[in-house]
């Protein structure tokens, strides 16, 4: 696998800014962003930088572009995720809108990591990331083989799906992104209740292109443990 470039930037509530830069990520790996050390003059977990600053730092928006197909991102804090960032694509010279808005401000505290899973563009690995009304986030991946009606994401941390991971929990806003599915597409990401009734959808990015995925509100989806998200595809 390749190793490529990830950069961007994260803004707090008192207006600094933690400038992000990897020229090493390695495609299919989960790796970890630290800050660009040509700004700001080291390399640090954005979590020990953050804190550092006075006053502390509270993420307000943030983006987050990967040389090649953007899967997921997110900030682990004590081995949970703390909260997530926009992301896309650069390799066709960037994408809009970055940076973009979280839908609930997070403090950084030292330790915290900058996570980010990039993938070549023939990789078909796709991602759900959502925040829930309680301020809490998560992140969820699934890689299709072949045509099914129902690829269900999974937690990136343990492996359970959304019902098992976010019970009793309410969605309140979430992006998808599509990796190498697009051809393949047949329905955009529902998260389904026991019967298989859908009570949420979501629309894809899609991979590799000049659209950004940001987050967008949900409308409220509230999750039990027998809900499901998935997608299908043709091929």
């Amino acid at each position: 696998m390749a190793n490529v470039n990830v950069f961007g930037g994260i803004k707090s509530s008192r207006g600094a800014i933690i400038p992000v830069h990897n020229s090493a990520t390695t495609e299919a790996t989960l790796d970890e962003v630290k800050t660009d050390s040509a700004l700001v003059g080291s390399e640090q977990s954005i979590g020990t930088y953050g804190d550092q600053i006075g006053g502390g730092f509270v993420c307000v928006s943030g983006g987050i572009a990967m040389e090649t197909d953007s899967t997921y991102n997110y900030v682990r804090s004590a081995g949970i995720i703390k909260g997530a960032f926009a992301q896309g694509s650069s390799r066709d010279g960037g994408c809009s809108p970055l940076p973009a808005p979280v839908p609930y401000p997070f403090r950084l505290a030292s330790g915290d990591q900058l996570m980010v899973m990039v993938n070549a563009v023939t990789d078909r690995e796709a991602s759900l990331t959502v925040a829930c009304t309680n301020g809490e986030y998560h992140v969820f991946s699934v890689t299709p083989t072949g045509a099914s009606d129902s690829h269900e994401f999974v937690s990136v941390l343990t492996g359970n799906g959304i019902g098992e991971t976010l019970q009793n929990r309410v969605v309140s806003h979430w992006y998808a992104y599509a990796g190498n599915n697009d051809a393949e597409l047949t329905s955009q990401v529902n998260i389904v209740n026991g019967s298989g009734v859908p009570i949420g959808c979501v629309g894809f990015t899609n991979s590799g292109g000049s659209t950004a995925c940001t987050f967008a509100p949900s409308g409220g989806v509230p999750i039990a443990l027998n809900s499901r998200a998935i997608f299908s595809t043709d091929a």
